[in-house]
């Protein structure tokens, strides 16, 4: 008896030919985008240095400058919280239920510091991703304005820029953590914080605490390795 063949269906071979070729798309796309990324934060590892230029379509963040808008926003979304609890007029509403079955509540305070604080932020940085836990009214935007100015502070702890891909970067704001509280005016709870990532790691991290007027944030060691590395502790700075 002959032996049995084996038929190729044209259809199955052109699929395998596709999926091979999307695999060879995706390692070197993977590839390139690494190459790009070393760029964008300082060159190749024992090459020469890139500049700014070098990194993705969407420009550059100085994380020196994020972090002074950061505090700037975290107080900025302060002064609305204080304002709004203070005249007393909260327009509170549930937005549903939390986990554990708790009333999710929300009031002006919560809205407005978040368009503060979101504003700023987008303003200064309009290629950064930034996600908040309130919703943003596309109709009712604001555009607040930096004045580019970096705290004494920041930059004697950091003397030079420390740029990474505006892509890579992004910020998560709660313009108004312990709501429940603020209803309550349980003063002491209450703050605004913001964090910011680059490629996923945490890097930055700022909390205002509105009534006592502190704000706090991480202090950052800045390292030419290709990422930056941050310090497990908080330290005070000015507005």
């Amino acid at each position: 008896m002959a032996p049995m063949g084996i038929r190729l269906s044209p259809l199955g071979v052109a699929v395998f030919c596709l999926l091979g070729l999307g695999v060879l798309y995706h390692l070197y796309s993977g590839f390139l985008a690494g190459r790009f990324s070393l760029f964008g934060l300082g060159g190749e590892p024992g090459g020469g240095a890139a500049g700014p230029a070098a990194a993705a379509d969407g420009g550059t963040v100085d994380l020196r400058e994020m972090l002074a808008v950061s505090v700037l926003a975290a107080v900025r979304g302060g002064d609305e919280v204080r304002r709004v609890r203070e005249s007393n007029v909260l327009h509170e509403k549930s937005k549903g239920k939390t986990r554990e079955g708790a009333e999710d509540k929300m009031t002006s305070g919560d809205v407005l510091s978040n368009r503060k604080m979101f504003y700023l932020l987008k303003t200064a940085f309009p290629s950064v991703q930034i996600n908040t836990e309130e919703h943003v009214d596309a109709a009712d935007q604001e555009v607040i304005l930096w004045d580019h100015k970096i705290p004494e502070d920041i930059l004697k702890e950091v003397t030079t820029p420390k740029e990474v891909p505006a892509e890579s970067v992004t910020v998560w704001i709660d313009p108004l953590d312990a709501t429940q509280e603020y209803t309550e005016d349980l003063r002491k709870y209450v703050t605004t914080m913001v964090c910011v990532a680059v490629n996923g790691k945490p890097m930055l991290g700022v909390i205002h605490k509105p009534f006592s007027e502190y704000t706090a944030r991480n202090k950052l060691v800045m390292q030419l390795v290709s990422l930056l590395a941050m310090v497990d502790y908080i330290l005070p700075c000015s507005e």
